[in-house]
């Protein structure tokens, strides 16, 4: 055997040792570096965002759109701008919230909406059409509830009420006002 043939396989283990030498270099110097990360600006941002959920049977859980969302480095909340989110109760849409802002929480699986909040539910055979309006909406996805402690107006079929807080059981189809409750009531 040749001493050539004898010397490539050691030149190619140090050329391979080298590249990775190299290579680590240069990735050890890129201005991303773990340490380096700057919290204030987004992760990863996503521009007109449109997302489905299912249940099990296949039926539409949850449809939710939104211009843009984001999320920051080491923060599990995902921040959205004018998200309008349709909530189906077995397959049937039973009402949609919309706001300029929002932020849904991962680990608790809620979600608080501000600035321009409608909440609204589609007229069925057993009940009018709700539209209410307030500054901010707390969602819970697991309990299956929206609330507030602020100021809201409501336009329940031709009647008016005026409240300060609520809470929405989806399960029940209740609406319990908290306080501060005026009703104008037109049959």
């Amino acid at each position: 055997m040749n001493r050539a043939a004898r010397l490539f396989p050691l030149g190619l283990m140090l050329g391979m040792a080298l590249l990775a030498f190299w290579l680590n270099v240069l990735t050890m110097q890129r201005g991303d570096a773990p340490g380096k990360i700057d919290l204030s600006r987004p992760e990863y941002t996503i521009n007109r965002l449109t997302a489905k959920r299912f249940d099990a049977q296949g039926r539409p859980q949850q449809y939710l759109q939104a211009a843009q969302m984001w999320q920051l480095p080491r923060n599990p909340n995902v921040y959205l701008s004018k998200p309008r989110i349709e909530v189906f109760l077995q397959g049937i849409p039973d009402y949609t919230v919309t706001a300029a802002t929002g932020r849904y929480h991962k680990q608790q699986k809620t979600a608080d909406f501000s600035d321009n909040v409608r909440w609204e539910r589609k007229a069925t055979a057993d009940a009018p059409a709700i539209l209410l309006q307030t500054s901010v909406l707390h969602v819970d996805t697991i309990a299956r509830s929206a609330s507030n402690r602020a100021p809201l107006v409501a336009d329940y079929g031709t009647s008016q009420l005026k409240s300060t807080g609520f809470i929405y059981q989806q399960d029940s189809g209740q609406l319990n006002l908290l306080s501060n409750v005026r009703i104008t009531y037109a049959p």
